[in-house]
């Protein structure tokens, strides 16, 4: 009796590993790769996906990334504007933005990053690159504060075969198909491999252990320029 259940374990086992493939079908892999160009308080934030795990599909796809700008950095929504008639960028800013507010008064704000294809790179890569900005932040007693940039949600629709077998269940929400498209697309939500899974960008400011000299230095500069505009208007005067 024993070695006849044995033998029906392992004819289960067998039946189990050769069963549809296509029942097990997986969700194709996308990785997505992010950098800041450039330093200073104005850096570009460039984000590249390869779409070649949808070869069959790429023709008809869209791309955009929902993204989260923490408080200490902000999209200006005037050089978007003007970056988009150009056709350099697209991307439309679902929360206001205060362009004045330091880091402690600021909010996060939220993006949608419409992605173009890059032909350039290959033949099924969508890039994207957005001018991001650094808010002033509080004194420290460290000359840099860090800000993290956390990873997009990735939103794919395409016309055709999609989605497909194995990303199903993956969920779907209703956006704008672009910014200058009045229609309404279903986005599928998909997973991805973020390199670097997170960003660190890292912001020069004030030391508070200068904060003595620093005011003297202000107030000393200040009444000597305004003493030599009064002594300049008496000699004119006369």
């Amino acid at each position: 009796m024993p070695r006849l259940e044995y033998v029906f374990s392992c004819f289960l086992m067998l039946l189990c590993a050769v069963r549809n493939p296509a029942a097990d079908a997986s969700c194709p892999g996308i990785v997505v790769q992010r950098e800041i160009l450039n330093r200073g308080f104005h850096r570009d934030l460039v984000t590249r996906l390869d779409l070649h795990t949808f070869a069959e599909q790429v023709d008809s796809c869209r791309v955009h990334f929902l993204e989260s700008i923490p408080s200490g950095l902000f999209l200006d929504p005037y050089q978007l504007s003007s970056l988009r008639q150009h056709n350099f960028t697209d991307v439309f800013l679902l929360t206001a933005v205060d362009l004045e507010a330091p880091e402690y008064l600021a909010t996060e704000q939220k993006a949608r990053v419409y992605a173009k294809p890059d032909p350039a790179v290959c033949a099924h890569c969508f890039s994207s690159i957005v001018p991001i900005h650094t808010r002033y932040h509080q004194p420290s007693y460290f000359s840099e504060a860090s800000i993290t940039l956390q990873s997009p949600q990735l939103l794919i629709h395409c016309n055709k075969d999609f989605p497909p077998s194995g990303c199903t269940h993956y969920p779907v929400s209703e956006a704008p198909c672009g910014l200058e498209d009045d229609s309404v697309c279903s986005w599928l939500h998909l997973p991805y491999t973020a390199v670097p899974k997170t960003i660190i960008m890292q912001v020069p400011v004030g030391m508070t252990q200068h904060k003595a000299v620093v005011c003297t230095v202000t107030i000393a500069v200040t009444l000597i320029c305004a003493g030599m505009i009064l002594l300049a208007v008496y000699k004119h005067d006369h």
